[in-house]
């Protein structure tokens, strides 16, 4: 009976696991294409959280998007990469989620420029949510990855008959 328990356990478990790299996937690819089109748009947003330097800006501005569509290519495609992939992500999305957060506790009235070019639409607790949402969401997948990376390798280590450290 607990091995029918562990089997749709582990079941289940890669069903969330390439449910969120799908949803994770999407939303990177989408938000480098939005970013991608227009970079000085994106370069626009980097600026207004006022939290970089000139110099700095044009860094982040030119090296996210291109990241965000490494990331995202590689969670819809290369199963391999997602620990990594998940790890990337949740330090990514805790960024975000933190630079919306101090934007809107300083009173910004500025657009997040996640998903869009628009200047029209400030960054509200509704933004934050859904950064933050994806954050738990990145952060669970990120644990689950390497604890089933972890629970492997302790298996192939109690095959062999030694033990973990």
């Amino acid at each position: 009976m607990a091995g029918i328990r562990q089997k749709a356990s582990n079941r289940s478990t890669e069903t969330f696991l390439f449910l969120a790299s799908l949803l994770l996937g999407f939303v990177f690819v989408y938000s480098a294409n939005v970013h991608l089109s227009n970079p000085y748009s994106f370069l626009s947003h980097v600026y207004s959280y006022d939290v970089v330097s000139e110099s700095l800006g044009f860094v982040v501005a030119a090296l996210l998007p291109s990241m965000h569509l490494a990331i995202g290519i590689a969670l819809l495609f290369f199963p391999n990469l997602r620990p990594f992939c998940f790890g990337a992500a949740t330090a990514l999305l805790f960024a975000f989620t933190a630079f919306q957060l101090q934007a809107h506790l300083r009173g910004l009235n500025i657009a997040c420029g996640c998903f869009s070019n628009n200047t029209e639409d400030p960054i509200t607790w509704v933004t934050i949510g859904r950064t933050a949402t994806l954050l738990v969401i990145a952060t669970l997948c990120c644990c689950l990855t390497w604890w089933k990376l972890k629970s492997k390798k302790d298996v192939n280590l109690i095959s062999k008959g030694q033990t973990s450290s």
